[in-house]
């Protein structure tokens, strides 16, 4: 592949997961292991975590998404 279709496919993949993040979104950073390693939570308080958000927090241990508000776990 050219450089410029490389560039060109980078840019496609880029535009494909191009999203702002709200107030209201759960974030999560894992680790090529599987380790989480960092979790952003909604700035609004008090907020009420979804099921489906619920359940990812139950595979890696937490049980209170607040515990983690501005915080790095790595």
């Amino acid at each position: 592949m050219t450089k410029s279709a490389t560039q060109a496919v980078e840019v496609e993949f880029d535009d494909l997961f191009e999203t702002d993040i709200s107030e209201e979104d759960y974030g999560f950073i894992v680790g090529p292991d599987g380790e989480l390693k960092s979790i952003f939570v909604p700035d609004c308080r008090p907020f009420k975590t979804p099921k489906k958000i619920q359940r990812i927090l139950k595979v890696f241990g937490i049980s209170d998404p607040g515990q983690f508000e501005d915080s790095t776990l790595h």
